[in-house]
């Protein structure tokens, strides 16, 4: 982790970078412990997974649709004004080759969001409501085939961004990377590191939930 947010990650800023997101749905869903604990989780490079079953599957799912709704509408579109920012100051190759990147990684993270939003979430909404007690067993059985559980596998869409450094200290070699490559480069570590809090709570928090209740109806059936 680069000293940028290294400082991000151990100051005030960690506050606003979870809670702004709250501020796209309506904050009265969360539990106060789920925020305190997502709050660690951006505070701590090992967050805690003890004690993770208290809080709701809809609870999490709310907090990782907010965190969609804050990169589609807000971190995405600063990071491409950046670039146009240094589109106006530099036409080179080092310009060039991350927009080809860049361009390529949007694709393929708005289709990752897209999957989740489409087919995990709801599904997972489905699989938390159920009650067996008033359900057959066919349909906890149609239920369970309709599960995207075992091709959902969180893809290293996170570690793609590194690509981006790597990009601009090949071009620049042994220069100073230009200031306003520097302020482009921040952004993207920072976006980096919020996806590595997003892509752990989605691992160690949601799935497995569903997993759990997945193996309780099964035992129904």
């Amino acid at each position: 982790m680069s000293e940028t947010v290294q400082h991000l990650v151990e100051s005030a800023k960690i506050y606003q970078m979870v809670t702004e997101r709250l501020d796209l749905i309506q904050s009265h869903t969360f539990e106060s412990e789920l925020i305190e604990w997502i709050l660690d989780i951006y505070s701590q490079d090992e967050p805690p997974v003890e004690g993770l079953q208290k809080f709701s599957m809809p609870q999490v799912m709310y907090y990782l649709q907010a965190s969609h709704k804050l990169y589609l509408s807000k971190t995405l579109p600063e990071i491409e004004q950046s670039m146009a920012h240094i589109q106006k100051r530099h036409d080179d190759t080092l310009l060039h080759a991350l927009i080809l990147f860049f361009n390529h990684y949007k694709i393929d993270f708005l289709e990752h969001i897209r999957m989740e939003e489409r087919d995990l979430f709801p599904y997972l909404k489905k699989l938390h409501e159920i009650d067996p007690q008033s359900t057959s067993k066919e349909e906890i059985a149609t239920l369970l085939s309709q599960s995207p559980m075992e091709k959902f596998e969180h893809d290293a869409i996170e570690d793609e961004l590194k690509r981006v450094s790597d990009i601009i200290h090949h071009y620049c070699g042994h220069e100073e990377v230009p200031l306003p490559f520097k302020v482009f480069l921040n952004q993207v570590e920072i976006f980096e590191m919020d996806l590595r809090k997003h892509a752990f709570i989605e691992d160690h928090v949601l799935m497995p939930m569903a997993q759990r209740k997945e193996a309780e109806l099964k035992a129904l059936i």
